[in-house]
């Protein structure tokens, strides 16, 4: 689980005060993927955003807050 982006910070810092340790490799790993999940994640928000700046006024459902994400 520590390698999830969403749970990497704070179960990478809770196994590496273990006193096994971690392997040199998994924190730069769970790095990248965090970094990666926050990009992909705010580039997901912004074209939500685009689209429903349009549609003020109106509610809009997951479904197509997925939808206006992959398509634009």
């Amino acid at each position: 689980m520590s390698l999830v982006p969403p749970f990497t910070p704070i179960l990478m810092l809770l196994r590496q005060a273990m006193p096994t340790g971690v392997p040199a490799w998994q924190p730069w790993v769970g790095l990248t993927g965090v970094l990666v999940f926050a990009a992909a994640t705010v580039w997901a928000a912004s074209r939500i955003f685009r689209v429903a700046i349009l549609m003020h006024g109106q509610t809009a459902a997951a479904g197509e807050m997925v939808r206006w994400a992959m398509k634009g």
